[in-house]
């Protein structure tokens, strides 16, 4: 029902059509008493006109806890010039019953015959806002999402990326008051794949929390990736202080995660870099704390690791080193040397082991130990085990030719190859291409390979190579790992004993024992077994009484390049009788050299 406004005498400013419009109006003296509304204010606000006349509305319309002294209301009065005229406001208001809502109105001064009034227009905009609302956190969210990482909730790289050029850290950079820690956790690939990823997630959640309680309150904790954690430290004014932080996380670690009630151990490694000279930049500070942290790595993991200029330094050759690497490949620096194994039962060279040399440009030939980690941190050891593989075929293929064609090869392949789904085809191809065979070839894979392949994916790889008809043998046995273990997992065709075992056959009783029951029972599992690293005649010996059935080494020959390798075969063979079968008749000084 229409509500009859005002008579034109007392309202003349309030015509028919405010009784239709969809907006509130409502009308008020200069007071702020209310004189009229029309339906769609009664609707709005849930209320009669006849109910709310003639009283100061403000007092009724804010919601509970925002209410205005009384004694303000009954003082209040409108100021003509004041700037509420000139603008909307936006505020929560509630109806007769308690609801809220939200109310965008405005205020307009009107000048009567009786003095002025106040006009209010008011609109229900709460599905607008609450719209609003929803988006903004929303945004928040993504926003939040963009910075931080999602299983930790720690910030991001990009949330670091940022930080890292802030003023605040600019100016902490300037004060030479920031420190840096990166952190990485230890074989944290092993947990995934024995435990399952669920437990390598409980392990990255658990440094989490070892960082949100070693953080500062402006500090900021990261995952950057994987399983790498940065910590920037602010205050940080001395290299006590930010490697006690590093000591005081790195104990806290040691401490075992209780999941699935397994007890898991989360190792720790640790770079640390302070701001040094006041002109380093954030990302300068982050580079500086991981090369510590890839040379705490390098000295055996779960240490901490400050860096110095000379780490630096260090560090700088290295990844001139990883340059000059990759153009090794297509430059054709890479060769490889052949090193003959004896058959000790029958006295006879069975075969080579062929082993990678850079010859390098400015520094000469380098061993692969001179490389190996540099090829690893940047990506190309595969690429050198294939390249390897073509020389060592292309090897084994010349010295059939030269008349050796009962010789076989061994080569060594990394993780990174031996991993690839392709490895086993390209070396069925490579051998095909070069009218070989494979069981001409002996791959051999070291313990730390099955360590970091994962154990039941480098099982499947030698499951494959096998069938294809390569022999497959475990190298450096005895390194300090699970060999034992890995026989029982991975059914290999032999083992290598590492030279730290038969370095000391002749001097400790103990080590010898080892070896005689290391040969033993791989005699009964049907393991062949060579010992490497043979440097002396009473090695020979000692190996010869324990029945190890064959011997490589600098007793025999040293590596070289595959023709002087041919000279030395064609110098020695057929060896001198009963060499390897009892005491040789020649001394072992007596083999012939390559010319």
């Amino acid at each position: 029902m229409l509500r009859p406004p005002p008579s034109a005498a007392d309202l003349p400013y309030c015509p028919q059509f405010l009784n239709r419009i969809r907006d509130a109006v409502i009308i008020q003296d200069i007071e702020g008493r209310l004189e009229w509304m029309n339906p769609a204010a009664e609707a709005m606000f849930r209320v009669t006109l006849d109910a709310v006349r003639g009283i100061k509305v403000m007092g009724h319309v804010l919601p509970d806890g925002a209410r205005v002294d009384p004694a303000k209301i009954a003082a209040f009065r409108y100021d003509i010039d004041s700037g509420i005229f000139r603008r909307d406001h936006l505020a929560r208001h509630k109806r007769v019953g308690g609801e809220t809502f939200w109310n965008l109105h405005s205020f307009t001064l009107l000048t009567t015959p009786t003095g002025h009034k106040v006009a209010v227009t008011c609109r229900d905009v709460t599905e607008t806002v609450e719209t609003e609302q929803d988006l903004r956190r929303g945004q928040a969210r993504l926003q939040h999402a963009a910075h931080h990482d999602t299983l930790t909730g720690l910030a991001n790289r990009k949330r670091l990326s940022q930080y890292m050029g802030s003023d605040i850290l600019r100016r902490a950079l300037a004060d030479r008051r920031v420190g840096v820690l990166h952190l990485d956790l230890d074989k944290f690939k092993e947990i995934n794949d024995t435990l399952g990823h669920a437990a390598g997630d409980a392990a990255l959640l658990h440094v989490a929390d070892l960082l949100r309680r070693f953080c500062g309150p402006q500090d900021l904790a990261c995952r950057i990736g994987g399983d790498e954690f940065v910590l920037v430290c602010l205050g940080m004014t001395t290299e006590d202080a930010l490697l006690t932080r590093a000591e005081l996380l790195l104990g806290a670690a040691h401490d075992p995660l209780n999941w699935n009630d397994q007890a898991i151990r989360v190792g720790l490694s640790i770079g640390a870099c302070l701001a040094q000279d006041g002109a380093e930049s954030g990302e300068t500070l982050i580079h500086h704390a991981d090369q510590a942290l890839y040379e705490a790595k390098t000295r055996g993991r779960g240490r901490v690791m400050l860096y110095t200029p000379a780490l630096g330094h260090v560090q700088i050759a290295q990844n001139r080193l990883a340059r000059e690497l990759r153009l090794a490949t297509a430059e054709r620096q890479l060769t490889v040397h052949l090193q003959p194994q004896l058959d000790l039962a029958r006295g006879r060279i069975t075969g080579c082991e062929t082993l990678l040399r850079w010859n390098h440009p400015r520094l000469g030939l380098l061993p692969p130990g001179a490389f190996f980690e540099t090829a690893r941190r940047t990506g190309v050891l595969a690429d050198l085990d294939y390249q390897s593989m073509h020389l060592s075929l292309d090897a084994l293929t010349r010295v059939h030719a030269a008349g050796f064609d009962d010789l076989t090869i061994a080569l060594n392949v990394s993780a990174e190859a031996l991993t690839d789904v392709n490895y086993p085809g390209l070396l069925d191809w490579a051998l095909q291409s070069r009218g070989l065979t494979p069981s001409q070839i002996c791959v051999e894979i070291t313990e730390t390979t099955i360590l970091q392949g994962g154990g039941r994916t480098i099982a499947t790889a030698v499951e494959r190579l096998k069938r294809m008809g390569t022999r497959v043998a475990l190298d450096d046995f005895g390194t300090g790992y699970a060999g034992l273990a890995h026989i029982s997992e991975i059914e290999v065709d032999e083992i290598k004993l590492d030279r730290s075992l038969t370095a000391n056959i002749a001097t400790d009783p103990r080590n010898r024992a080892i070896v005689r029951s290391i040969i033993e029972l791989c005699r009964k599992l049907g393991t062949h077994v060579t010992a490497e690293g043979v440097e002396t005649a009473e090695q020979l010996r000692l190996l010869r009484v324990a029945r190890c059935p064959a011997i490589q080494g600098f007793v025999l020959a040293h590596p070289q390049p595959c023709d002087d390798m041919i000279a030395w075969l064609s110098a020695n063979l057929p060896l001198p009788a009963g060499f390897g079968t009892a005491q040789p008749a020649a001394p072992v000084a007596r083999l012939r050299p390559a010319t």
